[in-house]
């Protein structure tokens, strides 16, 4: 039996809750390793070290079974870290209270600050923040995720900040196409499902 599987499912977490470094990939295949968020968060991070950082994240931790560690990223480990570091706020909006409670359980256990909005991301995303994390619904549930995810952009487009977009092949597909409209720079990334990274930030 594989260390993975040794730890499945709610396992991992309860590792994480006691001690265990979430950003220590070792347990994990080195193939699904390599597909983590973990490099482009840090990326961003470092780009605003050592000041404050404001966060607004579009979805909340899907599930805590092991998998989804990179699967789905547990980016609000990475905000979180960073916030109890250098100062600053986490807002996380979802639309499913299961999901929240899982990212509240991190937050509480592992004794950072999170702020949660229940609702629709799209009706609360709004200006004022340094990294936007676009990672709401995905195509498979929502038929028009992408044209969500093209709203959620163009509500905060005119911000100094820094918008990443997850699950870019399916939600990112009809933005993409207004980023080269509108000549805004992105760049691409192979991480997780394919990940966008636009930088707004004046220079």
């Amino acid at each position: 039996m594989s260390t993975q599987e040794t730890l499945n499912d709610f396992g991992y977490v309860a590792t994480v809750i006691n001690g265990r470094d979430p950003k220590d990939l070792s347990i994990f295949n080195p193939v699904f390793a390599n597909k983590a968020r973990d490099p482009l968060f840090k990326e961003i991070l470092d780009s605003f070290a050592p000041n404050p950082v404001t966060v607004f994240q579009i979805g909340a931790t899907e599930t805590l079974k092991i998998a989804y560690r990179i699967g789905s990223g547990w980016s609000e480990l990475f905000w979180g870290e960073y916030v109890n570091m250098y100062g600053g706020s986490i807002t996380v909006a979802d639309i499913n209270m299961d999901h929240i409670a899982h990212s509240s359980f991190l937050a509480s256990n592992l004794k950072y600050p999170v702020q949660y909005l229940f609702g629709d991301g799209g009706e609360l995303i709004k200006e004022g923040y340094d990294i936007y994390y676009l990672d709401g619904a995905d195509i498979s549930q929502v038929p028009d995720a992408h044209i969500q995810t093209l709203n959620q952009f163009k509500a905060i487009e005119h911000t100094d900040s820094v918008v990443l977009v997850d699950d870019a092949p399916t939600k990112a597909e009809e933005l993409i196409k207004y980023l080269e409209e509108k000549d805004i720079s992105y760049k691409r990334y192979e991480f997780g499902n394919g990940m966008l990274k636009i930088d707004l930030r004046k220079v």
